[in-house]
């Protein structure tokens, strides 16, 4: 799944769910949830990591197990999403770093991923942070390596995060 995104068929019909029916349609969570799955497939695990995709990780500090709530129509999917997102965003920063196209594409995918949950108080702020560097990353790169990334990652990257702030109820407006 390092492909150049264009070729990558889940990506560029992710990038069309998000343009046309938005980020908190099923079928776009849906296509997110298959473009990690497959990135994760296609990726070995990081050394020390346990190859298990489903396992929980830990809370972040200050949210304990009665702080997650787990309640909407589809709270198993993103559940697994955001398990799975968190492992794919792991292992491309493992295997390409942090700055690379492939990672900040992964970092978008969690982004997505946390903000659909929203399985603790804050974790769309997180989400946010998340989108903030992944774009102006994306934005980096479309001027120093315009080949490593296209209109599309810029597209999906604004989008996701314009969508954050709306949930927010901040105001995206750049």
């Amino acid at each position: 799944m390092t492909a150049a995104p264009d070729d990558w068929s889940h990506y560029a019909l992710y990038a069309d769910r998000l343009r046309l029916q938005g980020p908190d349609h099923l079928a776009t969570v849906t296509t997110l949830w298959a473009l990690v799955r497959a990135g994760l497939t296609d990726l070995p695990v990081p050394e020390g990591g346990s190859g298990t995709v489903g396992e929980p990780s830990d809370l972040p500090d200050g949210v304990g197990p009665d702080g997650v709530h787990l309640e909407g129509d589809h709270d198993e999917l993103l559940s697994d999403l955001l398990v799975a997102a968190v492992d794919f965003q792991e292992r491309q920063v493992a295997r390409h770093g942090p700055d690379a196209p492939e990672t900040l594409r992964a970092t978008l995918s969690l982004a997505h991923a946390m903000a659909a949950a929203n399985q603790y108080e804050g974790q769309r702020d997180h989400a946010l942070i998340l989108a903030q560097d992944a774009r102006e990353g994306i934005d980096d790169l479309a001027v120093r390596s315009p080949e490593t990334v296209g209109a599309r990652d810029q597209e999906v990257a604004r989008t996701l995060q314009h969508w954050i702030l709306d949930l927010l109820g901040e105001d995206p407006t750049h």
